[in-house]
């Protein structure tokens, strides 16, 4: 706009925000905010919302003319007068601002930035809702919105009410009071909603994540980079190689950018390095083949020479690169089929994971999908799998969810153990997805120990469990 003006940052006199109230633990779709907190419009004064915004960026030293009073204003006095003006909390409004734009957090946020600052009329093309653009009609308009829900919200007004069950991004969906109403006519989906619910969480709460169990992927849905859960740590996936040989068949969980930088700060790991069956040799002149989350040890230059690797595939690396995987099997002459096959009867039609000389049964064509999508099936005579020795059945790699044909329970797959999800709201708060639950036989279900069910903490406490 041509009234929008930027100036230095303005000093801002401290004060000491006054403690918060607790929220949830977890992201429940039904219920965001309570209608008292979005109506607390006193929730924070004008000198708290202009410190605020002065911690977290740049935003405050936006200016721009108040079209209720022609006055020129910098963002803090924006605020504080829209919430009062229509008795908004300014909590959510700079949790909106947050949300549909990432001005709040913005060191010099840019002009459509702040054209657009509360995401209200925002529509490619819409010439008629240009009326809207500015960052002082888009923090009334962004507040007034939801007043003006509260006093007319009815069946001939708006698509969502509260008590009445909707679709959302394939969930069902029914808002428990008016607020939550409002969010979901506002933001007609799943994903923005808990994008704001995660803003509002991590800014005037405690900052609870939920405890991702072991194996676990999850990836920045901003920028696409992924991160593995070991150990209680953080491992980011180093490239898209390693993803795909070591991970291809894992799920991911899609993360927000704030909670998984979150995690990353609160959970600090190395890094996930190598290709699966990639070669390494460590400076004490040991090679080793990493299989998943294993290394093992070849025998000899004799062994590796008789079992065909490539001496120009083997990578010079630190000991201390390969602390994370554990201690498999040598690889010796006696050693075969160390990369792993799957191998089928060919009269029977049972399918077998053959790997360091032994057969593993697959007791359930879920397997496939889970641990083996996309890899071959090569058919074998009985006789050729009779002298193949067995071993234990196939298990579902970790971070798989998984229940029974007869039981709604789901559990998820960590550290070989099956973890139960103790409620949809849980469920859905570590992101997962109902697509991606299989239905397994009981038989199989049975061959992973139970260990305990998930949990949401709050991430001081989080990090205190895995000892950083």
């Amino acid at each position: 706009m041509g009234y929008l003006i930027l100036i230095a940052a303005l000093s801002c006199v401290l004060f000491i925000v006054p403690a918060q109230r607790t929220r949830a633990a977890t992201f429940n779709p039904h219920f965001i905010i309570s209608d008292e907190e979005i109506r607390d419009f006193s929730a924070m004064s004008f000198e708290e919302i202009g410190h605020f915004l002065a911690k977290k960026g740049g935003l405050n030293s936006c200016f721009d003319v108040d079209a209720i009073d022609g006055l020129l204003k910098n963002t803090a006095q924006l605020i504080d007068d829209a919430a009062k003006r229509y008795r908004i909390n300014p909590k959510y409004i700079l949790a909106l601002i947050q949300k549909e734009s990432s001005a709040v957090e913005s060191n010099k946020p840019a002009a459509k930035q702040l054209d657009w600052a509360t995401g209200y009329g925002l529509c490619d093309g819409c010439l008629k809702l240009q009326k809207y653009k500015g960052l002082a009609k888009q923090i009334d308009a962004g507040a007034g919105w939801i007043d003006w829900f509260f006093k007319n919200a009815s069946p001939l007004t708006v698509k969502i009410l509260p008590g009445e069950t909707r679709t959302i991004d394939r969930t069902k969906v029914t808002p428990a009071n008016l607020a939550t109403a409002a969010l979901y006519n506002y933001t007609p989906h799943l994903h923005g909603n808990r994008l704001l619910w995660s803003i509002w969480n991590r800014w005037f709460s405690n900052g609870t994540l939920p405890l991702f169990p072991d194996g676990t992927l999850v990836r920045n849905e901003e920028n696409g980079a992924v991160a593995l859960i070991q150990g209680g740590k953080f491992r980011p996936v180093a490239s898209a190689s390693v993803l795909e040989t070591r991970f291809k068949n894992s799920n991911i969980i899609d993360l927000n950018e704030y909670d998984f930088n979150d995690l990353q700060e609160a959970l600090p790991g190395k890094p996930v390095m190598f290709t699966d069956y990639a070669l390494v040799r460590t400076e004490n002149d040991d090679t080793f083949l990493l299989v998943g989350g294993s290394r093992r040890r070849i025998a000899s230059p004799d062994v590796f020479a008789k079992i065909g690797f490539n001496p120009e595939e083997v990578e010079d690396v630190l000991a201390a690169d390969l602390e994370e995987y554990i201690e498999g099997p040598e690889i010796t002459l006696a050693s075969s089929s160390p990369f792993g096959q799957l191998l089928q009867d060919n009269v029977s039609g049972g399918v077998y994971y053959v790997v360091n000389g032994a057969k593993h049964a697959l007791w359930d064509k879920a397997l496939l999908a889970a641990n083996f999508a996309g890899d071959n099936i090569t058919p074998v005579a009985p006789a050729d799998l009779a002298g193949i020795s067995a071993g234990e059945p196939v298990r579902f790699i970790d971070g798989t969810l998984v229940k029974s044909p007869n039981d709604p329970a789901v559990f998820v797959i960590s550290n070989g153990q099956k973890r139960s999800i103790p409620s949809e709201e849980v469920f859905l708060a570590f992101g997962y997805r109902w697509d991606d639950v299989l239905t397994v036989g009981q038989k199989l279900l049975d061959l992973h120990p139970a260990g305990e069910p998930l949990l949401i903490l709050n991430t001081q406490v989080q990090a205190a469990l895995v000892g950083i």
